[in-house]
Parts: structure tokens; C-alpha cells; sequence
């Protein structure tokens, strides 16, 4: 307990609550979510009002917070993790995770798992000059704060609006994703809590927005400035591997800047290496 508070529920991230106002709030955000859904239901497939209209009807809990040790870390940390199941926020979080999965093809750098990453690697024909390098993000989730991360979502569908499926619900998928983001409440123990700040820990929708987000990132900071440079480069949410070369245009440190250059989201970039794990 001690270990959780001092990690991380007593910092600028999360704010105590007394349980009169973390009731409210949860009140609050359930009408909000409750209404929004009223407002762009002939938006959606009838399947999608069936999971939204039976969901309501079950019972819901509070998130509950949790730290999962890092058993691999001397001295151990904690994993921040809030178990969101079967609350009511979670209803919004899963369709939106699902209306996401329609994105993916948006992002040239996801990669779906190891084993797809190995098939391409092995394809892969190199000059002599080529050097390896990974990256992974520092406590990623917290530091996507949600005004950069709505804004590169907003970004992403205005700019790729050909290529979205159609009839895709614009309005209600970003009024969606903000409110869940903005409203990460949780009990840990006898007390409450609220994130307030980054993406909201533990939504089913974390993964594939921080995907998404960093994504439009590298779509318009990255990629296509540093094309001639990246022989290879892939990400799975917060891990990068690359392959790099050379050239008189771009400089390995300005692309390091790049990647850097996304709200407050830091890399722990690898330097440029013949072999890497």
C-alpha cells in the first residue's frame, strides 16, 4: 500500500477523492456517456445499439487501481493498473477499442505481433552500412496527455477521411474518447482517485490509442522526413525497433529529436548497433 501511494497515487497524476464527490463524478460521467449515446444512436449499426442498450442494463462496479509487481527490477516496482471490468465507463472503452481496430491500417508503423516481426525481418535485404536500434517510451499511458492525443486522433481522421471506413461515427467516437479519457475514477482500498492527466490507465482502449495517437506523430513528424533513413521501422505501442543509415540530409540526432517531439512523451532510444535484443 505504502509502495502504490508513494509511487504513484501521490503525485500530480491522480487526485484523492472523498467518496461523496467520486460517487458524483461517476454520476456525472455516466449521464454524460448515457446522453451522448442518445444524441448519435442513428449513427450507429443495430448491432452496436443491441451492446450498448443490453450493457446498460447489467450491474456495474468502480475500477478498482492495483500495482502489479515488476519482479525483474531491482529494487521491484509497481505497474500501475486499473481493473476497468464491468464498470460502466468499460462500455464506451470496448467500442471504441472495436471502431479502432478499423484504424490500424492508418498507421504504416504497427506491427501485430513478434512473429510478424520476425517474418518481415527476415525479408529484409541491407546495405553494410545498416544499424539497428529500438526505443521504448517512458510510462507512455501518463504522459499522452489527452489534449495531444485527442487533437492527433482528430488529426488522423480529418487527414485519412478517404480512406475511414464508411458511415465510421466521427462525432460520437471523439465525444466518446474524450469523456473516457477525462474521467478515470477509481477506488484503491477504502479511498478514491482520479487520473488527471495522460491516458486513462487500465480502458480497454489504451493500447490501440496510444497507437493511434503517436501514430498520426510519426505520420507527419517522422516518416516521411526521415524516409530515406529508416531502412525498417515498426512499433508496438511503447517499443520501437528500426534499422537506420546514413544520409547528408538528416542527422541520427535530429530523428531522435523527432521521436521526442510529441507532448511530454520521452524515448529511451538505443544507440545505432549491430545486433540488439
Amino acid at each position: 500500500i505504502k509502495q502504490v501511494l508513494q509511487e504513484h497515487l501521490l503525485s500530480p497524476t491522480y487526485t484523492h477523492l472523498t467518496e461523496t464527490i467520486a460517487f458524483q463524478r461517476l454520476a456525472e460521467t455516466k449521464e454524460l456517456l448515457t446522453n451522448s449515446f442518445e444524441t448519435y444512436r442513428h449513427l450507429l449499426s443495430q448491432p452496436e445499439i443491441d451492446y450498448f442498450t443490453r450493457s446498460f442494463q447489467e450491474h456495474h462496479r468502480i475500477p478498482i487501481f492495483y500495482g502489479m509487481p515488476k519482479v525483474h527490477k531491482t529494487p521491484m516496482k509497481l505497474r500501475p493498473v486499473v481493473s476497468c471490468i464491468n464498470s460502466f465507463c468499460s462500455i464506451f472503452s470496448t467500442w471504441l477499442d472495436f471502431k479502432m481496430k478499423s484504424l490500424l491500417p492508418l498507421i504504416p508503423s504497427y506491427i501485430k505481433n513478434s512473429s510478424d516481426l520476425i517474418m518481415e525481418l527476415r525479408t529484409l535485404q541491407l546495405p553494410p552500412s545498416a544499424k539497428l536500434f529500438t526505443a521504448d517510451a517512458s510510462s507512455m499511458y501518463t504522459n499522452i496527455d489527452t489534449a495531444t492525443g485527442i487533437q492527433a486522433i482528430h488529426g488522423l481522421l480529418e487527414t485519412y477521411h478517404n480512406c475511414i471506413p464508411a458511415g465510421f461515427p466521427k462525432e460520437f467516437f471523439l465525444t466518446t474518447l474524450e469523456t473516457v479519457m477525462n474521467n478515470n475514477i477509481f477506488s484503491f482500498g477504502n479511498t478514491f482517485w482520479q487520473q488527471l492527466q495522460g491516458t486513462a490507465i487500465g480502458t480497454p482502449a489504451a493500447p490501440l490509442y496510444s497507437i493511434l495517437t503517436y501514430g498520426y506523430h510519426e505520420n507527419t513528424q517522422i516518416l516521411p522526413i526521415f524516409k530515406e533513413n529508416l531502412l525498417y521501422y515498426k512499433r508496438y505501442i511503447d517499443d520501437v525497433i528500426g534499422i537506420w543509415v546514413d544520409s547528408p540530409h538528416n542527422s541520427w540526432d535530429s530523428f531522435k529529436a523527432r521521436l521526442n517531439g510529441f507532448g511530454t512523451l520521452h524515448w529511451n532510444i538505443e544507440n545505432l548497433t549491430t545486433s540488439t535484443t
